[in-house]
Formats: structure tokens, sequence, C-alpha cells
């Protein structure tokens, strides 16, 4: 899991001893240093204890390509030029891995670890590989198959970073995007700006800041190439800053003192806006920004965020005092208006025949494009992400090197606007939507898409039933079309020639070190199967209300899938990390059963899936 895209077997089985692993580590130590780190951290690593050599081996491993060393920043290529394809043989006395780059000899060690298996025999560890021999060439379909991550809202210590890196590489999700700070806290250490992290990091019962120290950073980062994963870091601004920054001494942020944190000045409390008009503040993100791009080597992007602005919040950083009141009494209901009147939403240009203020597209826009600019190094070798609302609705360009890309997070039924295929071109695409289309188009489900925490718990804001979307299943995640929108243009041969990839997403809220792998596994894999393999799919049109696929679509893929999703967990269990189940125990020992039982409820005479 993911299945490659070609895979013959046969029905014998070899037997790793200790003097295979041997073989194997010897030739991976001759090849290179690079191949050697590889091998170890994706494959002889996970292995158990005990591998001293017990005398020849017959095996004959080759590593067909020698590897280039790991320069740092100086070995950086952008998404779509990783070369992530590598070819397996496992049989009998022969293995050849075939693999030009660190990031596709990851893969394919993460599959040479997929089809082992170790069981314990008079207490010692036996590997062995089943239906061998294996013969394998493989690629993904996508580049950019990642996983968001909100350090900000929860804290997630190194060693559980660590655990969740060597997860995501074995199931060839190659992105880990650290939402490193928002309204609630500021997760790692600035250099020339200690001051941010003493005052907005968590700190622990001990007093001890929950937060990244730089060689932390820099450790992850190459503990993670290893094994395949690079890290997108994203520091959010203009809003979704952090709020406790309004205060002595830091005075970072504005419009934040708790009478006026309602949903007004912000989509969710607590609020914060950086103040875009001080110089100082501009110039000490652009440090964060400075350092974020010489730690994060092997970055795809630096995120710089620019979601869920709201009119009143991106005002109180403006220094005309009678511009601010007309905007709070326009944009908010403690003025005396609303902030979700036309005149107060973000969008990127005044209808002609509106008389009052428009807040964005006449002031606001300019003064968002001004942040992003000042704020990100025009040095910076790096390309820049943001969140799609940023173009859609304020019209803005990101700067810097490289190209772009703008992610995806919902699906904004009903309006006029939203992106042109000149931004395809100028832009690659990431698709991450929590929700999508109704069938009838009227409306979005409420069903979540790639949000793992939809329907995990209660509304902490509303106190309602469910965190504001039902819960994500592993079927829509695994079924559903990736690139596909409710905005025509998107369906163009050219704006689907933009999509990179997607995202799936932890936000933090009701997430936490001791409940995150469980949110995560095995619906992560399903997912990566979309994004490495990208079998046949289904648009929403061809879902039932209630997100079923047609039974034709269960039998041809699901029921497979679902086997070797199980076999994902028993796997988990066995290596005593805590993930969800997706049907009882019995249900992976005797599958036919459970197969049988779930055929009559599968939707009939549905669409049949299309191949995209």
């Amino acid at each position: 899991m993911p299945k490659p895209q070609q895979h013959s077997a046969g029905k014998a089985e070899v037997v790793l001893g200790a003097s295979e692993l041997h073989a194997i580590a010897a030739a991976a130590r001759s090849s290179d240093e690079e191949t050697q780190r590889v091998v170890e951290a994706q494959f002889l690593g996970r292995l158990p204890e005990g591998r001293a050599d017990s005398g020849s081996s017959s095996l004959e491993v080759e590593f067909v390509h020698a590897l280039p060393s790991f320069d740092g920043a100086n070995s950086w290529k952008p998404t779509r030029e990783r070369n992530e394809t590598y070819g397996l043989y496992v049989g009998e006395g022969k293995l050849v891995v075939d693999a030009q780059t660190h990031w596709a000899l990851a893969n394919a060690m993460s599959t040479l670890y997929q089809l082992t298996e170790i069981k314990r025999v008079d207490g010692s560890p036996v590997v062995k590989i089943p239906s061998s021999p294996h013969d394998i060439v493989d690629s993904p379909a996508f580049p950019h198959r990642g996983l968001s991550l909100d350090t900000s809202r929860t804290f997630f210590p190194v060693p559980w970073m660590k655990g969740l890196i060597e997860q995501l590489g074995e199931f060839k999700l190659n992105v880990l995007h650290l939402h490193l700070t928002d309204t609630a806290a500021w997760s790692f250490d600035v250099e020339k700006h200690p001051e941010i992290a003493e005052h907005l990091s968590y700190r622990d019962i001990n007093g001890d800041q929950q937060k990244y120290t730089r060689q932390d950073i820099r450790d992850l980062v190459e503990f993670a190439r290893l094994r395949g994963v690079s890290l997108e870091p994203e520091v959010d601004g203009p809003v979704h800053a952090p709020t406790m920054a309004s205060a002595e001494p830091l005075k970072l942020t504005v419009d934040t003192d708790v009478s006026i944190t309602t949903d007004d000045w912000g989509a969710e409390p607590p609020v914060g806006t950086w103040n875009f008009s001080s110089p100082r503040v501009t110039s000490t993100l652009r440090d964060v920004f400075e350092q974020l791009n010489e730690d994060f080597v092997t970055a795809p992007y630096i995120h710089v965020g620019g979601d869920e602005p709201h009119a009143v919040a991106v005002c109180a950083a403006l220094t005309d005092e009678t511009q601010k009141a007309a905007c709070r009494k326009q944009c908010s209901s403690a003025g005396g208006g609303t902030p979700y009147q036309p005149s107060c939403s973000p969008q990127p240009t005044k209808p002609k025949d509106a008389t009052e203020t428009y807040w964005f597209p006449e002031l606001l826009n300019d003064k968002v494009q001004g942040y992003f600019d000042e704020v990100t190094p025009p040095e910076s070798t790096i390309p820049l992400a943001a969140w799609s609302g940023v173009r859609e609705d304020m019209a803005v360009q990101l700067g810097g090197q490289g190209k772009p890309a703008l992610q995806l997070w919902e699906f904004p039924m009903g309006k006029a606007w939203g992106l042109t295929e000149d931004d395809c071109e100028k832009y690659d695409i990431i698709q991450s939507s929590a929700t999508h289309p109704l069938q009838n188009g009227e409306g979005t489900s409420d069903f979540g898409w790639l949000y793992l925490e939809c329907g995990e718990g209660q509304n902490w804001i509303s106190m309602g039933k469910d965190y504001w979307c039902s819960r994500a299943p592993w079927v829509s995640m695994y079924a559903l079309n990736i690139t596909q929108h409710s905005n025509p243009v998107l369906q163009s041969e050219k704006c689907q020639k933009a999509f990179v990839g997607a995202e799936i997403a932890l936000w933090g809220e009701i997430t936490g070190p001791g409940n995150g792998m469980a949110l995560l596994f095995p619906r992560a894999a399903a997912f990566a199967e979309r994004m490495w393999s990208n079998p046949e799919a289904v648009t929403w049109e061809q879902m039932s209300s209630i997100g079923q696929p047609s039974g034709q679509y269960w039998k041809d893929h699901l029921q497979g899938a679902l086997h070797r999703l199980n076999a994902v967990v028993e796997n988990f269990v066995l290596q005593g990390v805590d993930v969800a189940r997706l049907q009882p125990k019995f249900c992976f020992d005797n599958p036919a059963y459970c197969d049988h039982y779930t055929e009559p409820f599968m939707p009939k005479g549905a669409a049949e899936p299309v191949i995209v």
C-alpha cells in the first residue's frame, strides 16, 4: 500500500537471514554513503535487532546507480523534477534496486519493507518475503502527496514527529506540511528573535517551552529526507497571527483584545493580525522566512498562509484611524454592520454598480499584497505557496523564485470568480478541500473529504454534535477524483495539468499525540494509494447521498483496497502503534464473510466510474 504501478509476483518464499541482511548492508555501503544511509533508514533500521553476520550469503545484491552526495540547499530541485521512479527485483539469490535519486531509493526500500513478513521462531526474528519473485517498476501519479499538521494549536514532540515521518515514508507520502504558527501559539525558535518563541510557545507542566529548536528542525529535515519525505514550513498571515503577540514586549499583532475575539474578526478564536503597517514587524517576519529558507532545505515550497481574512481584522493594521472606524462600523456587528455583506467580503474587484466602500478590492487587497511582498525574501530559492483565497479573493500575486503554488481548501459554491487558466500557467495547484459539492450542485457536502478531524468530536465552539463537518471517510479519500472542482476552469486541460497533488490535514484543534495516529491511519494509507497509483476514480456526482460509490466500484476497487487496509491495521498493531480499525479483526482473518455481507448494502445502478 500504495499498490505499485507494475508488479508481478510468484509463489516462492525468500528468507532474509542475518547473512543476507549483511549482504544488503555491505552492498549499500560499497555503493555510496547516500545509499547506505537511506537503506539503513528505510529498511534495515526497521527490522528487528540481532543482525550480526552469520557467514557468507549467496544473495547477490545490486544497487544499479550510485547516488550523488546530498549538499543541502544546493541539491534542491522543484517538486516536479524530483525523480521518484524506481525498479525492484527480489527473488531467490538476487536483489536488484534501480533508483537514481535518494527519493527513488527511499520509495524502493519502503516497498521492500512492506513485502517482508517478520515472525519470531523459537524467540528469534525470521524475515521472509513471500510470493517471490517480485518484479516491480513504479512511479507516482502525483509528485506532491502530503499531510498538513498543525503544530500551533497542538504541539507534537520531536519523538512523535519522527514516528509519524517513518509511517509517512512507508506509504510514500512525501510532504509533511507543518503549520508552525497560528493565533494560538508559535512553535519554533527564531535565531534573530528568540523573544518570539519565549513569549508565544506553549509550556509544559514544568514550565519548559514546547517548541522546536533550530537544531530540532534541521535534524527532522534530514531524518525525513532519508525516508523520502520533505518538510514544508508555514507561517500564516496577515491574519491567523498569534493573539498574544499584541502584548509587550513583542507588539507584533493588533486588535486582539478579548472583547473583540468574535466571529466578526476571525473565522475562529482567538483572533490576531500582523501589524503590516509597521516596518519593524514586517522586517521581523522577513528574518523568519529567511531562516525557514535556510533550514527547510528539502521543502517543495515555503508556505505564507493567507487564509480567512476578515475585513475588520485586516483594517485593524491600517494607520488611518478614520478608515479603521468606518471599516468597523460597516463590517462588524459591534459597529452595527456585518462581516458577511459583499462590501466586507474578500473579493478581487468591486462591482461596477456598487456605491459603498468595498474594503478588500478598494483598499485591503493592496495592503495584503504589500504584506507578502515585504515579508518574503526576494532572494529565496524555494518557491512560495499560499492558500488559494489570496489569489481567488484578493488578487494577490506571489513573488519569489520558481513556480509558486496555490492550495485549495474548500469549494466556494456560487461565486462568479475564481482561478483562471492564466493562473494555472503561473501556479501549481494543491488539493486539500474539506468538503465537496453535493450531487445537485447546490451547496457543499458536510461529509469530510481530506480533513481527518471531521466528525471526530463535538464542535468546541458551538457545542454542536460535530466538529464543523462530519467524518471524513476512507472511501472518499480513496475513490474521489482528486483534481475535481466546482470551478469549471479548473477542469480545463491546462488547469488539470497544474495539479501537483493533494494534502490531507490534521488541524490540531481536537487532536494530539495521543489520538493523532488513530485519526491518521489507516485512512492516510487509502489517500496514499489515490495519490501514488491514482486508480480509477469517481466524481462526486457518482457518489450516493451518503457517500457511497457504486456496487461495481466496490467489486473492482474498494474490496481489494479494504483487504490491504486491514493488513495495514494489523501491521500497526504488531508494531504497538494505536490506529483505528475499519472492520473487526474477524474480517481480516476471514474477509469473504464480511465481503459477502457488504455487497447487498452497496448502491445499485450508480454511474460507472471514470478513468482520470
